[in-house]
């Protein structure tokens, strides 16, 4: 299947272990929108006066940040783990997991980052609104490992 839907895709926060792919994770509960995230590069420019160009090179590298969209739930144990991960100067594991496995009895893409949980905000928001909040995660830039979908055995 070369495409997905964003439907059915999970975010969950582990440990500040090492090993990320034996960290116990816990599902952050009514996640609406992951956003987007990836690396990008300073770009550095330089104009020399005779040649009238723009010449441009990579400077320092960022794995951003990844904002994620909510609904409130102050039982959910899930978002009780990023409330008190930020607070923290460590680096957590996170694990999403897509809803892309090609075959019935595979497996999902799973995305493994390290990441400061740098903000836990609430919208109150108006009338017709559900309580939402908004998570900001710093990413540890080169901490992204993709484990790729598979079919089954």
């Amino acid at each position: 299947m070369p495409e997905s839907t964003s439907a059915g895709t999970k975010i969950s926060i582990g440990t500040t272990a090492v090993a990320h792919a034996t960290d116990t994770y816990t599902e952050i509960g009514e996640v609406t929108n992951l956003g987007e995230f990836g690396r990008t590069y300073q770009e550095i420019t330089h104009e020399p006066l005779a040649s009238r160009d723009v010449r441009k090179h990579k400077g320092t590298r960022n794995d951003g940040s990844l904002v994620i969209q909510l609904a409130r739930d102050i039982n959910d144990a899930g978002q009780e783990a990023v409330e008190a991960a930020l607070d923290s100067d460590f680096d957590y594991n996170f694990k999403i997991e897509l809803n892309d496995k090609p075959e019935e009895d595979g497996t999902n893409t799973l995305i493994y980052i390290k990441a400061k949980v740098m903000a836990f905000t609430d919208n109150i928001g108006g009338p017709n609104q559900v309580v939402g909040g908004t998570i900001t995660l710093g990413i540890k830039t080169g901490s992204k490992v993709i484990v790729p979908a598979a079919p089954g055995a």
